[in-house]
């Protein structure tokens, strides 16, 4: 089983082209399987069940696994036996008998405008750090990448005079970006600091966020600045990912058609846009009951 895994993680990372951090994922989901099966001391594939799998994910619900999280790791399985089933390798793909838990939209905590905008002008452009972390908070914002984009960013995919970026998302998957005139000026002076910091180094790197040492900023590099401005400026929930959201966000209130807010995301499917018009109702809704008189709580 550990070999028909290998192959199906090398299939997810040469022909699907997935990134090393969803290959890693898939790995870590699938390897728990297995560890499942081998206490129920099952040890190949044609052994396997029905029941197992339906035990499986008892076994989740059990250990308190989060809705999202049993779903995530049942994803995997149906890739894994789809994978197996095409490739001969079992005679029946028992996952499609594995039906999702029920999981419960939330709602994404979103900072206003003002909030965003108070943050990232409060950071003072004094050094090679703070002109850094500076180009990237403005990039993120302005643009809504993703923590691995941000982190695999080199220097040929901006145009800096026409204001684009080639993003490589999900799946290698290319799309083109925009960025407005704050980012602009941010990476204009960041560009600066950075060519000297590696000239000093003796360095060449194509990634644009670096670190003190020339070496490309890691996606946890890049998770740790965020929170640590975020809990700086008492905005304790700030990750990437809010900040990509806040983007999306911002950009509907200000009346942007979700098809556009989609292709800007490289979201595959409009569905999963669609949560901002969700973001968006209860925003406009706040207003309402703040501002019309006949609302208003007494």
């Amino acid at each position: 089983m550990i070999q028909r895994l290998k192959a199906f993680l090398k299939f997810l990372s040469t022909e699907r082209q997935y990134s090393s951090n969803t290959v890693k994922s898939y790995e870590r989901d699938l390897k728990n399987f297995l560890n499942f099966l081998k206490d129920l001391k099952i040890e190949n594939l044609e052994e396997i069940q029905v029941i197992h799998l339906r035990y499986y994910q008892l076994y989740l619900k059990k250990n308190n696994c989060e809705p999202t999280t049993i779903a995530r790791k049942l994803s995997s399985l149906r890739s894994f036996f789809k994978f197996l089933y095409k490739n001969q390798l079992i005679k029946q793909n028992l996952a499609n008998y594995l039906t999702n838990p029920k999981i419960p939209k939330k709602i994404p905590s979103i900072p206003t405008e003002e909030e965003i905008n108070n943050f990232i002008e409060e950071i003072k452009e004094e050094d090679f750090l703070s002109l850094r972390d500076r180009a990237l908070l403005e990039l993120i914002y302005g643009s809504g990448l993703r923590v691995g984009e941000v982190s695999n960013l080199t220097i040929d995919q901006i145009n800096i005079k026409l204001k684009i970026i080639r993003v490589l998302g999900k799946g290698k998957k290319e799309r083109i970006v925009p960025f407005g005139k704050k980012a602009y000026e941010a990476l204009e002076k960041y560009l600066v600091v950075r060519q000297r910091l590696l000239s000093n180094l003796k360095k060449d790197n194509p990634f644009v966020f670096l670190n003190f040492r020339g070496e490309k900023l890691t996606d946890r590099g890049i998770r740790y600045i965020i929170k640590k401005w975020g809990q700086k400026k008492g905005i304790s929930y700030l990750h990437p990912h809010t900040l990509r959201h806040a983007f999306a966000t911002h950009l509907l209130n200000a009346g942007a058609d979700l098809r556009s807010i989609q292709k800007m995301l490289g979201h595959s499917s409009l569905v999963t846009t669609e949560i901002y018009t969700k973001v968006n109702y209860e925003h406009l809704l706040k207003i309402y009951m703040k501002a019309h008189p006949r609302a208003k709580e007494k």
